[in-house]
């Protein structure tokens, strides 16, 4: 790894740890940064020489948080980016991004955010720090935190270390997800979201950051993912899923699933997925995963009948 590079990520990991609110050390460094103690020691002292940092306390001078926020902006607006103008896959974002940080420039930087419309957030909740440098606190507390019987709304997913996240991204949580605690142990907290209900050890419930649902909201039992309508069935379009983004979310929009749309189910394949869906006296073929970002409530005669 190129020396500029380690003291990017140096620099962008002090960062997110300062506004995050978390204790950071050599220790940890060398953990984020994969790195031996000794190389760490090496770097630290490089960044003091630059009159980056202060070594001892591991406290960024100005230049060094404006250095380190150049870099933690450009890898969250590209993050964005990925997100909400390409197809490419979530599970490539976080690595894609962090080539893209060390290349782009300030310009480069300020176009990409003007282009995405000045975007607080990047698509895991965390906060997009501004040309300046400001950046929205930090706001909510781990899931773990919270009681059985407890609604709220998901505002921040950690997306390390990827085999949690991986975990938390097959259940398509995200932010704006709105879930309820079903159930809470030593060794499994229990979540109920959009009709589904979901186990996660406590390390990786841990990594949802949730809020309290605003007065007169509740957590809406009847509210399900498209996935679950059978032949029979049918059922109005309540919204799309925050996790629903960028090209994907812009086709099922041009389908005509938008709030108040009735649909039903017209023709399962054999595998199960893809299925046609009657939509506006149209068929339509959705994926399953793609019927999983579309958020439904089914009609009342569905469980009369």
């Amino acid at each position: 790894m190129k020396e500029e590079i380690i003291i990017q990520d140096t620099l962008k990991h002090l960062a997110e740890s300062e506004h995050d609110g978390r204790p950071v050390s050599r220790e940890t460094l060398a953990a984020e940064l994969a790195l031996p103690p000794d190389v760490v020691q090496r770097i630290l002292h490089d960044l003091e020489a630059a009159e980056l940092l202060e070594a001892d306390s591991l406290t960024m001078t100005p230049s060094g948080r404006e250095y380190a926020l150049h870099v933690l902006r450009a890898h969250r607006l590209y993050e964005t980016y990925l997100a909400h103008r390409t197809g490419v896959r979530e599970s490539e974002w976080h690595t894609r991004a962090h080539v893209a940080e060390h290349k782009l420039s300030a310009a480069d930087v300020e176009q990409l955010n003007r282009d995405l419309n000045y975007p607080r957030f990047d698509p895991h909740g965390d906060a997009i720090p501004t040309a300046s440098g400001l950046m929205a606190p930090k706001v909510g507390r781990p899931l773990t935190d919270h009681p059985v019987g407890w609604e709220g709304q998901v505002v921040h997913v950690e997306d390390e270390p990827p085999e949690r996240y991986a975990l938390i991204a097959a259940a398509s949580i995200a932010p704006g997800t709105v879930l309820r605690i079903e159930a809470s142990n030593q060794d499994q907290v229990r979540v109920a979201a959009e009709g589904c209900v979901f186990g996660f050890p406590p390390a990786t419930a841990e990594q949802i950051t949730v809020i309290p649902l605003s007065d007169g909201e509740h957590f809406d039992r009847s509210l399900e993912r498209l996935s679950s309508l059978v032949e029979g069935e049918a059922a109005d379009v309540v919204r799309l899923s925050p996790l629903c983004r960028g090209l994907d979310r812009s086709r099922l929009l041009d389908l005509g699933l938008v709030p108040g749309t009735t649909l039903s189910v017209d023709l399962v394949s054999p595998s199960g997925s893809p299925v046609a869906y009657r939509v506006r006296g149209a068929s339509i073929a959705l994926r399953r995963e793609q019927a999983e970002r579309v958020l439904i409530r089914k009609h009342r005669e569905n469980a009369d009948g």
